[in-house]
């Protein structure tokens, strides 16, 4: 069997459809023997990545380019690029690559964000725009599919809150690589918010939070990280020299790499994001052993289990946000809700992840 999965730039991981990409990679690195028995071949096909490369015997990484405007013309460079064998099987983590393998492949779809919720967070017309028609390509794509795979149980019911057809949705849940797994905790006194900053991730509530309790938090660093929208970065920083809050920090883009370090010293980390559809944050906090405040929307209650491995609020309740950090400044519980995350983070494992693709593979 030969599998085409095409995925954004996996060599250098950033945002989560891109880092979702590069740890199932990992994931069917660490199930290599199995894709030999099977006699199954994956080929990924690397958005906007810079090289080509085999990986094993069963694995290979080709790389291919899309340019703007996208949101017009990707199905038009998707068919483009088409490789000219043909595979059993197509999985296409983007939209627009779904529609050359339509009338005669196999072909599955992971849905990363829900496009009708993200909309109501874009701040411009062409972000916009990409939304609606993304919204329209899917409901086009839908009943062609062999399979839609949903990161989340939340995409489910959003998807039947639309009216789309569920029959074909399955759950397989985000992967997370090894290396979070393997991170030893120091936890030097930080609070880690890792995202990109945008009004959707919610930052300035955080920050409100973090003002009303600014003499509690004296001891801790306020770390974030990500990049985004400018005027909004602009407003959080104002905030921040508004109020004096000196122990906030502004790393900017961060490498993959350097995150793992950042978890090992984070205390806690935060997500109060307005709408995830799954969080990768809080997945790849878990398996580091940190305990999170994180936002009961979407996605996130089916990966954070509230007062078991982390904490979850309501993340428009400034209140509630700054009472639950201050709960997670005891380091008794940290410790304990960071044991608890780290078993339960378990069901993540890249591996166990890649096996339920590679089942969803061989039944088609």
């Amino acid at each position: 069997m030969k599998v085409l999965i095409i995925v954004t730039n996996i060599s250098n991981p950033y945002l989560g459809p891109s880092t979702v990409g590069y740890n199932i990679q990992k994931g069917f690195e660490k199930i290599g023997p199995l894709l030999e028995r099977e006699n199954v071949e994956i080929r990924f096909s690397s958005i906007n990545d810079h090289f080509s490369r085999r990986i094993s015997k069963n694995i290979e990484i080709t790389h291919t380019a899309r340019y703007p405007p996208v949101t017009f013309t990707g199905e038009i460079q998707a068919l483009i690029n088409k490789p000219r064998e043909r595979f059993d099987v197509v999985h296409c983590h983007t939209i627009y690559d779904i529609f050359p393998f339509l009338f005669n492949t196999k072909t599955i779809f992971t849905l990363h964000g829900i496009f009708w919720r993200e909309f109501h967070f874009k701040n411009n017309l062409y972000s916009r725009m990409y939304c609606l028609l993304a919204k329209t390509r899917l409901g086009l794509a839908l009943p062609r599919l062999a399979k839609l795979i949903a990161v989340s149980p939340y995409v489910v019911q959003e998807l039947a809150s639309k009216k789309f057809d569920t029959s074909k949705a399955m759950v397989i849940e985000n992967p997370v690589s090894d290396r979070f797994f393997n991170v030893k905790k120091r936890d030097d006194n930080m609070i880690l918010y890792p995202a990109a900053l945008t009004p959707r991730k919610n930052q300035l509530r955080f920050l409100e939070a973090v003002s009303t309790i600014e003499k509690e938090l004296k001891d801790y660093r306020i770390v974030f990280t990500g990049s985004g929208d400018p005027d909004y970065a602009a407003m959080l920083k104002h905030f921040v020299r508004k109020h004096s809050l000196t122990n906030v920090e502004f790393l900017g883009k961060v490498p993959y790499s350097q995150m793992l370090d950042l978890y090992s010293r984070a205390s806690m980390v935060a997500q109060t994001s307005l709408e995830e559809t799954s969080s990768m944050v809080c997945i790849e906090a878990l398996a580091t052993g940190t305990p999170v405040v994180a936002s009961k929307v979407g996605g996130i209650p089916y990966t954070v289990k509230d007062g078991t491995d982390g904490l979850l609020v309501n993340p428009l309740d400034v209140r509630e946000i700054a009472q639950n950090i201050l709960v997670l400044t005891d380091k008794r519980l940290r410790e304990k809700l960071g044991a608890n995350a780290k078993r339960n983070a378990e069901r993540f494992r890249s591996e166990r992840i890649a096996r339920k693709h590679l089942e969803l593979y061989l039944s088609c």
